[in-house]
């Protein structure tokens, strides 16, 4: 996961400032004895909101791989949202290839 990007899509939702702590949080400095490590490829689990950022980063990359539309129809309305493996109808549920969107994270 790029810190970058992630600030970027995280200013979209939030004020900067807090974006960028999370984001500035997560690109630490580790060391060990005489050993330094400069973390700027991902998250580092544990700390405050890497939960959240990743989740919300799974929420982008889902809505990106469906679409709008798709999403909205597998996850239905807001007053009557779907149950698990169910449509609002046949034809909704035939309209598209992708009839079932699961995210599986592997630790």
């Amino acid at each position: 996961m790029d810190l970058t990007l992630m600030n970027r899509l995280l200013r979209l939702i939030m004020d900067h400032n807090i974006a960028d702590y999370i984001t500035a949080k997560n690109n630490a400095v580790i060391s060990y004895k005489d050993m330094m490590h400069t973390n700027s490829y991902g998250l580092i689990r544990g700390l405050q909101f890497a939960s959240f950022a990743q989740q919300y980063y799974g929420l982008l990359i889902d809505i990106l791989l469906l679409g709008l539309t798709r999403a909205s129809e597998i996850a239905g309305s807001p007053q009557y949202p779907n149950d698990f493996l169910s449509f609002q109808s046949k034809e909704i549920e035939s309209s598209h290839p992708i009839r079932l969107y699961f995210r599986y994270v592997d630790k």
